[in-house]
């Protein structure tokens, strides 16, 4: 992507507003004040809030696809890709926790058309790639489980975000590859074939 250093600076201290104050404090006043601007120095990146939250997400977009793209094309299980595609997220994330907000889209998706359609495009994205292995795990016969892919999504999805709340609200305060890739590990468990 094309992003000057000072629009990564800038996205990046909106991504600490966003998880710590929440959407409402993201103002040009308070993103000013994180980086030490004044406020029209802001003004010659981006033209408004919703720009600048646009661009964080479609940063982030552009991010998961450069990581999930060779994970997907290495010649592995469908679950060892999943496992990896989970673990990749969760590395991210504890490396940049302002960004945990957009995983969750906590308030973003009541936003404005423009940003709530940045956030289905990723959540569209990751919703195709995991029922897509989930079809190919099965087939393949590496699970055993009556549930269809459409139906299985919704425990595996359903974990990461409890996970992502669980280590927002604790103040980002414990080892999210570690619980995360735990959980991950538990729901194919559930789902293994019986030997």
């Amino acid at each position: 992507m094309d992003i000057t250093e000072r629009q990564m600076e800038i996205i990046e201290a909106s991504g600490r507003i966003l998880a710590s104050r929440g959407i409402s404090a993201l103002t040009i006043k308070n993103l000013a004040a994180e980086i030490g601007f004044v406020e029209s120095a802001l003004y010659r990146h981006f033209k408004s809030k919703e720009d600048i939250i646009v661009l964080l997400i479609r940063y982030l977009n552009h991010n998961i696809q450069s990581r999930f793209e060779p994970i997907l094309a290495q010649d592995i299980s469908s679950e060892d890709k999943l496992k990896q595609l989970f673990n990749s997220q969760f590395t991210y994330l504890s490396q940049n926790p302002h960004f945990v907000v957009v995983a969750l889209s906590d308030g973003l998706i009541d936003e404005k058309d423009i940003i709530k359609n940045e956030v289905i495009k990723i959540f569209l994205y990751k919703m195709g790639i995991i029922i897509n292995l989930f079809e190919e795990g099965l087939k393949n016969g590496e699970w055993n489980t009556p549930l269809p892919p459409e139906d299985l999504i919704h425990f595996l999805m359903g974990g990461f975000r409890l996970i992502m709340f669980k280590w927002k609200f604790s103040a980002f305060s414990f080892d999210l590859p570690k619980e995360g890739n735990h959980m991950i590990q538990q729901f194919f468990t559930m789902i293994q074939v019986q030997k």
